[in-house]
């Protein structure tokens, strides 16, 4: 298949998977997932996909194999990895909170802090990160690379581990404790060197970068519109916590204004009912497609 005006895109699968594809689809792609779960077609023929792990997909595009890939920071950083970032994603293993890489150990061992890692040894999902913070720490302790889960290696084995977490829950069910947190870590769409001095390619990820990240603030916030009195104008714009001032229409031969603006969803909760006591009517709350500030 010819590579002119074609992106080759990698995509992550296992725990980035979901909201990946989620975040896809609500920034205007049909995305198709073959029944074998391993390929994965967008309806945008200039767009090539790729499914696999997060930390082969960075190597794949280091080695110009692929054009771009959506990756996990940590593995990055972890990998040592040369590449063009283009834009980070707030999303995470399977939440649309950011992920941490955490350092835990079994909740009955004696270690209760970094130092306690002195002549131990530390399983870990990512040991080159682990072992510069253990010398960072200016601990010695011997560091073990595991996959996939490593919760589970860390309570069976009795060791501490460095892995990702999102809550901590998973590593409770082990009954493994936190004691530390390395870093945090999110998605982040980036480019082959060679790939990003293509005019064509460059423009082509970025354009994606646009609309993912457009896509995922527009599900943090809601459109307001209502209608508001001319004498209520004044309290109505002080309480509005708008991105910018709120558009502002006269209705036709009314004293009546038409107020839209845009606001965080968590906070419509509590401003619609303040609204409304102000003496707003007609509110409708809606959603949003795609937010770009």
């Amino acid at each position: 298949m010819s590579t002119k005006n074609k992106l080759r895109l990698g995509i992550p699968g296992r725990a980035l998977r979901g909201q990946t594809i989620e975040l896809l689809q609500k920034a205007g792609y049909s995305v198709s997932v073959s029944a074998s779960g391993h390929k994965i077609t967008l309806d945008d023929p200039e767009i090539e996909c790729f499914f696999s792990k997060t930390q082969e997909l960075a190597e794949l595009t280091q080695a110009g194999m692929l054009d771009a890939c959506i990756t996990h920071k940590a593995r990055l950083l972890e990998q040592n990895i040369k590449a063009k970032e283009i834009s980070q994603l707030n999303y995470g293993n399977g939440t649309w909170h950011i992920t941490r890489v955490v350092l835990s150990a079994p909740v009955d061992s004696k270690i209760k802090s970094v130092k306690d890692l002195n002549g131990q040894e530390v399983f870990s999902r990512l040991p080159n990160l682990t072992k510069k913070f253990l010398v960072d720490q200016g601990i010695k302790a011997k560091v073990t690379k595991v996959g996939f889960p490593g919760e589970a290696k860390g309570e069976m084995f009795n060791k501490p581990l460095v892995d990702f977490t999102n809550t901590g829950r998973t590593l409770a069910e082990h009954n493994m404790k936190i004691i530390a947190e390395l870093m945090t870590t999110l998605p982040c769409l980036v480019m082959n060197p060679v790939s990003y001095q293509d005019a064509w390619k460059r423009q082509k990820t970025e354009n994606l970068a646009l609309l993912l990240n457009s896509a995922r603030l527009a599900m943090d916030m809601v459109g307001l519109m209502m209608h508001v009195e001319n004498g209520l104008m004044p309290e109505v714009l002080k309480v509005l916590p708008a991105m910018k001032k709120p558009t502002v229409t006269q209705l036709r031969g009314e004293n009546l204004f038409d107020v839209l603006t845009v606001v965080d969803r968590k906070e419509a909760r509590e401003l619609v009912p303040q609204l409304k006591k102000i003496g707003c009517t007609n509110i409708v709350e809606f959603p949003l497609e795609k937010v770009i500030i």
